[in-house]
């Protein structure tokens, strides 16, 4: 059977990481390599003991970051230690059942594609059902040019944002070198947008095989509870520039208004969550009002009056066509007004 890798950043959770690293490496699928990164948390001492008293503790490797540089850099350094053919990530407080990577493995070999994505529930450190969960209905995107972007932004269907949950083909990654921002803690968005735009085939399937913890500790946990602080709210800033960039030659394609919809949509969301925030100085938000409204982009080449996208973009492109001035200034009477519950509607907050 071919070899996975399964990786998991270590960073803190020291009272979760032992129920997880268990879950990994009693998986019911014989030729795992284990990378663990050691992101200089406090809990490798829990680490090294669990593996030292169990049966696969010459199949797992540890990468020794040195100092503490983020998720973003422990996921590349998963995947640029990856020996296995396939590659599979989790977080160190997220639990997997013992069958998790045979079904992922499983559903690649039946129709290989770029990725496989599963299906999970939310859970809180108490372990009962917390809202947010992902429940995929049995698909296969099929081999072709954008054909994940095109089920995902042309045709507006759901692939969770996550980077965990999905077994990967190694040398999919490595030859569209997808990886994250190193120092970025908010790594998803960057590393699955890449996944997308790049992959020509994939697999989501209904079984569930991750629980992942709300864990109110977690950075974004505290994000969603207490608002973005400048540090967050540059690290949105940055992966927004990043998309608009990775898309902008991408105009002609027929995926492209969904995704143009879903970049302007996401640079709003998170301009309002910046100036309705009070943990960033009012200084800082002019700067951050000014580099949200002026994101580079196109308009599409084609236009199709009998997509959903087309009207939904032509609003947002009315807006952003507005005079910089009338844009911050219709921001700002949003946010003044609290708008929130209305903008509930369109993004996950």
């Amino acid at each position: 059977m071919d070899k996975v890798t399964l990786g998991i950043p270590i960073y803190n959770a020291a009272n979760l990481v032992e129920r997880t690293l268990l879950s990994a490496l009693n998986q019911t699928y014989p030729n795992i390599e284990f990378i663990f990164v050691d992101d200089k948390g406090n809990s490798m001492d829990i680490v090294r003991r669990i593996i030292a008293e169990h049966p696969r503790r010459n199949a797992v490797r540890i990468i020794d970051q040195k100092h503490n540089q983020g998720t973003g850099a422990a996921r590349n350094a998963i995947v640029t230690y990856a020996t296995g053919k396939y590659l599979f990530t989790m977080d160190c407080d997220d639990v997997i059942i013992p069958d998790c990577i045979e079904i992922l493995y499983r559903k690649m070999v039946e129709h290989p594609v770029d990725f496989v994505a599963a299906s999970f529930v939310r859970k809180d450190v108490q372990g009962n059902i917390y809202p947010g969960g992902c429940q995929y209905d049995d698909v296969l995107v099929e081999e072709g040019d954008y054909a994940v972007a095109q089920y995902r932004y042309g045709q507006g269907k759901n692939i969770f944002v996550a980077t965990w949950n999905k077994l990967y083909r190694t040398d999919f990654l490595r030859k569209n070198k997808i990886c994250c921002v190193p120092h970025y803690l908010i790594d998803d968005p960057w590393f699955t947008y890449q996944v997308i735009i790049r992959a020509r085939s994939c697999r989501l399937i209904s079984d569930c095989t991750l629980f992942f913890t709300y864990n109110p500790l977690s950075v974004t946990s505290v994000k969603e509870q207490d608002g973005y602080t400048t540090f967050l709210g540059e690290q949105y800033l940055g992966t927004q520039r990043l998309k608009a960039d990775y898309i902008y030659s991408l105009a002609e394609q027929p995926f492209y208004p969904g995704a143009l919809v879903d970049l302007l949509k996401m640079s709003l969301y998170h301009l309002y969550r910046v100036c309705a925030s009070s943990k960033i100085a009012e200084s800082e938000k002019e700067y951050f009002l000014q580099s949200f409204l002026e994101i580079r982009f196109l308009s599409p080449r084609h236009w199709n009056f009998m997509s959903k996208n087309t009207y939904k973009l032509l609003p947002l492109l009315t807006f952003y066509a507005l005079p910089m001035m009338v844009k911050k200034g219709l921001v700002k009477s949003i946010v003044r007004v609290d708008l929130r519950s209305i903008l509930h509607r369109w993004f996950h907050f």
